[in-house]
C-alpha cells in the first residue's frame, strides 16, 4: 500500500479518535491499522528521515540507548507516550514504547503503569486492537496497569485515572468494532487477574 495512502487513512482514523462527536459510539466494521512491524523498510526510513524525531528516540531505535531508572529514560518515555501530535511517527513511537515495556525490569517497570494508561487513552482503538493480536505485550500492559490500578484503589498510586474511570474512557473514546470489543474484553480479564492476585 503506498505510503501516502497509509498516512491518509491513519490521519482519518486519528481524526476520528480525537473527535468522538464525529465518530460516536456507533459500531463500525473492523479496521486495519498501520503498525511499525507491518511497514516496509522504505516506509520506515521515510518516517525516520521525514519526522522531527528526537535524538534519544533515534538512539533507542538504533540500540544505542540503555533504558534504566534515570531522567533520560523518563524523558524518552514522556516523548514516546505523547503521540497525539506525531501522527506520521505514531507507529514508530508506539513500537518503541512497547519495546521498553518488554525490556523493563526493576524500578523502571514500577513507573510504566502511568505511561501505559496514557498511551492507551491517547488512541484506544489503535492500541487495544494491537494488544488483542499480541498476547505478550497485552500481558505486560495488564501487569503494569493492574498494579497501579490496584494501588489507586488503595489510595497509594499517583496514576491519573481509577479503573472505573479508565474503563469509562475506553468505552467513550474508541471506535467500536467487534475486533476492539474482543480485544478489550481480553485486556480487562488480564488486568482483573493481576488486581485479584494483589488481594
Amino acid at each position: 500500500m503506498p505510503l501516502k495512502l497509509i498516512f491518509t487513512l491513519s490521519s482519518v482514523f486519528l481524526f476520528c479518535f480525537q473527535n468522538s462527536s464525529i465518530c460516536p459510539s456507533r459500531s463500525l466494521p473492523d479496521m486495519t491499522f498501520v503498525y511499525w512491524e507491518n511497514l516496509k523498510e522504505n516506509q520506515k526510513n521515510d518516517i525516520l528521515n521525514s519526522c522531527n524525531i528526537s535524538k534519544d528516540v533515534l538512539e533507542f531505535y538504533k540500540g544505542n540507548f540503555n533504558i534504566g531508572d534515570n531522567s533520560q529514560t523518563v524523558t524518552l518515555l514522556n516523548g514516546l507516550s505523547s503521540i497525539s501530535n506525531k501522527e506520521k511517527a505514531t507507529p514508530l513511537y508506539f513500537y518503541l514504547f512497547n519495546q521498553i515495556c518488554i525490556k523493563a525490569d526493576g524500578s523502571l517497570s514500577e513507573i510504566l503503569g502511568n505511561y501505559c494508561q496514557k498511551i492507551v487513552l491517547s488512541f484506544p482503538s489503535y492500541v487495544v486492537v494491537y494488544l488483542g493480536k499480541n498476547e505478550g505485550i497485552l500481558k505486560k500492559y495488564a501487569q503494569y496497569l493492574g498494579y497501579e490500578l490496584y494501588f489507586k484503589e488503595e489510595g497509594t498510586s499517583m496514576i491519573e485515572y481509577s479503573y472505573s474511570d479508565f474503563k469509562k474512557m475506553l468505552s467513550e473514546k474508541a471506535i467500536r468494532t467487534k475486533q476492539y470489543s474482543d480485544a478489550l474484553t481480553l485486556f480487562y480479564h488480564e488486568i482483573d487477574q493481576i488486581m485479584n492476585e494483589m488481594d
